[in-house]
């Protein structure tokens, strides 16, 4: 399976996307308090595809569960998708974890220059 993030505009940097992204995981994890282990196991299945399904449809909408997991059960397909999207979002925080600390030192070394006003020929001088 390869879900097309960028067509579904995942962008899990998106102060509403990632909301919606924690929103859903919370509801699966809540979800999965409450799963009957003793079930018999298509019920099993059943329960956790339509755990998966909502939770896409929670962040990509009504239907979007179905069209990316398929109209069957397949607990395969349905791990397979929750799997490739938690990946993405690793991936996408990791790359925004890299381009905040480039800001920051960016930030941080503009700070550093100051300039000194305190000059004894008048003149303004870096700070450095």
């Amino acid at each position: 399976m390869q879900i097309d993030f960028e067509a579904l505009n995942f962008d899990a940097t998106d102060a509403d996307t990632l909301q919606k992204y924690l929103g859903a995981l919370d509801a699966i994890a809540e979800k999965a308090n409450k799963f009957d282990k003793k079930a018999p196991q298509p019920k099993q299945y059943r329960y956790l595809c339509k755990t998966v399904k909502a939770c896409f449809d929670d962040i990509f909408g009504a239907g979007m569960g179905e069209k990316i997991c398929g109209s069957n059960d397949s607990l395969r397909t349905c791990t397979d998708a929750i799997r490739e999207l938690i990946e993405e979002y690793d991936r996408q925080m990791r790359e925004q974890d890299k381009a905040n600390e480039a800001f920051i030192a960016v930030i941080e070394s503009v700070g550093t220059k100051r300039i000194d006003t305190t000059a004894v020929d008048g003149k303004a001088v870096d700070a450095e």
